[in-house]
């Protein structure tokens, strides 16, 4: 009998947590992102890349290749020498769904994004004496300002 006392125990302990976090969860609210403009989502637009690799392995008297983090025994041996490897390495994505039009468009829609971003900035800090550590949002926000209500 005192088997099922502590099975029971266990499911109301499970129950009350279970209700708990449910509970929780509707009462909770979204994150939202501080700046709603700058959220990006062009990562599957790559173009060709060239980029310089270096390796640096051991050669064995076997003509194999053995990297400095492999267990094998040739790399104590004093008739082994190190390679050096350079090179460049050309990595072309296939299937790529970019073409100059999308580029051309997803670097405009960065440009007003910035532009919107700055926007809301400098309408934020406007009354403020930025100093000289703050030399760059001043020249930035320089040429904005509010415009003047014309009265009728």
């Amino acid at each position: 009998m005192s088997k099922y006392k502590n099975t029971s125990k266990s499911l109301v302990v499970f129950l009350i947590i279970v209700g708990l976090v449910l509970l929780g969860s509707l009462y909770s609210k979204p994150a939202k992102a501080a700046n709603e403009y700058l959220q990006g989502g062009n990562g599957h637009c790559q173009s060709a890349t060239l980029s310089p690799y270096m390796e640096i392995g051991r050669s064995n008297r076997d003509g194999g290749y053995n990297y400095p983090n492999s267990n094998s025994n040739n790399q104590t041996n004093t008739e082994n020498g190190d390679n050096w490897r350079f090179g460049l390495r050309l990595d072309i994505p296939l299937g790529s769904t970019c073409t100059k039009k999308y580029k051309q468009t997803m670097l405009q829609n960065e440009l007003l994004k910035q532009q919107l971003e700055m926007l809301k900035l400098c309408a934020r800090y406007q009354g403020l004496e930025l100093s000289d550590e703050f030399a760059a949002v001043r020249t930035m926000c320089s040429g904005v300002k509010k415009k003047k209500e014309v009265k009728e």
